[in-house]
């Protein structure tokens, strides 16, 4: 007589233990291999909490294998890319697994969500309003310009009508900005910033809008002109904080690469001092943090020396600080960065094809070796730099 099939031994677990298993998985992606197992595994993570958001995945393009390194499970995955994505080059993302990218350095630009497939076409010109003064009059000078996107940040997902977009440039302008309705361009806006180390999209205690950090450590702040038509063509103004330059500010010759990240309603600039010695590669030395302070007339950096529960995520548009409580993980006073000094934004634009660029951990001052299965120490890029990704 024919035995019957043996079940599998995945049907034989009770639910409250898989129950039990599930909640031990923190990473998403270990949680949707886990659900695919089977029906009844399935069913049992339908019952468990979804995980705690807000950690950042390590997000590794490339147009073979394109991956992601996860400090939940300290593992790197295989990750499929919607069409377009995969070999494109990645400059900026935002909560809920979206993407900037750009097909090449001049046009392809669009929004994507990598987990939706969701796809937001951006413009590819800069239009640029000059006024000349005319002997009958004032004059403006309408004109289009090619732009090279090196950075863009978004106010709220690209896929809302509320949502507009900042892009750090290299045009006409340095700086161009976005809304839903503009598909044949961007609009530039003056005054023109100074060099740009870094924009971040931020509610402070005194300005709402894009945050722009220059070379001379100056923020301004762009938002749109209250009181316009919604209908109307996007209009940005333009407003300072009137920083106190600080007594030890580095001369301009020492390579130094500054950060924004909004943390417990505070603005912070991170600056990571490289060596400047030509003859050999730049190597991180060493991390320094300051919050913004504002005063009645302006406002200063004022330095932190630690950081007091929580860890920082850096990379130029998509930086973030978590709060180590949240997650079992991580320890606190950890900064993990992605050397974007190789598209350095104080340069001219290199290509990322070949390029090879280090990550690293610094913890209380001192830098992490890791070790296999923790945050990988270089990537060699062949379509785009590595990015932080929120799903």
């Amino acid at each position: 007589m024919a035995r019957s099939p043996r079940p599998p031994w995945s049907d034989g677990l009770p639910p409250e233990l898989l129950g039990v298993i599930f909640e031990q998985l923190s990473c998403l992606a270990d949680r949707a291999c886990f659900a695919a197992v089977c029906r009844p595994w399935r069913t049992a993570a339908a019952f468990v909490d979804a995980p705690q958001r807000g950690l950042p995945w390590l997000l590794l393009p490339s147009r073979d294998a394109p991956s992601f390194f996860s400090l939940h499970s300290g593992a790197t995955r295989h990750l499929t890319l919607p069409e377009g994505v995969r070999g494109a080059r990645l400059c900026g993302a935002h909560d809920g697994g979206w993407v900037a990218v750009a097909v090449d350095p001049w046009r392809g630009f669009a929004a994507v969500n990598l987990f939706t497939g969701v796809r937001v076409t951006l413009p590819e010109k800069l239009r640029l309003e000059v006024p000349y003064a005319h002997g009958y009059g004032p004059v403006t000078v309408t004109s289009h310009h090619p732009m090279l996107v090196r950075t863009i940040v978004f106010s709220a997902p690209p896929a809302s009508p509320d949502c507009i977009a900042a892009a750090h440039v290299s045009s006409a302008s340095n700086i161009a900005f976005w809304q839903p309705g503009m598909s044949r361009h961007w609009i530039a806006s003056r005054p023109e910033p100074d060099v740009i180390q870094d924009i971040i999209y931020y509610s402070g205690e005194e300005k709402q809008g894009f945050h722009v950090l220059t070379n001379r450590e100056e923020v301004l702040v762009f938002a749109p002109r209250a009181g316009r038509d919604p209908n109307a063509l996007l209009e940005m103004t333009c407003a300072s904080y009137q920083m106190r330059r600080r007594a030890n500010h580095l001369p301009a010759s020492f390579i130094a690469t500054r950060y924004l990240v909004e943390s417990r309603g505070k603005l912070l600039m991170v600056v990571r001092h490289c060596t400047g010695n030509p003859r050999v590669r730049r190597r991180t030395r060493m991390f320094r943090v300051f919050e913004m302070s504002l005063l009645p007339t302006g406002a200063y950096w004022l330095e932190i020396h630690e950081l007091s529960g929580r860890a920082l995520f850096l990379r130029r548009g998509c930086s973030r600080a978590v709060e180590v409580s949240q997650f079992k993980m991580l320890k606190e006073d950890t900064i993990y960065f992605l050397d974007d000094a190789n598209v350095d934004m104080c340069d001219s634009m290199v290509m990322n094809n070949g390029s090879r660029y280090n990550m690293g951990i610094y913890r209380d001052g001192k830098k992490i070796r890791a070790g296999s299965r923790q945050f990988p120490r270089g990537f060699t890029a062949d379509c785009s730099p590595p990015i932080w990704l929120v799903p």
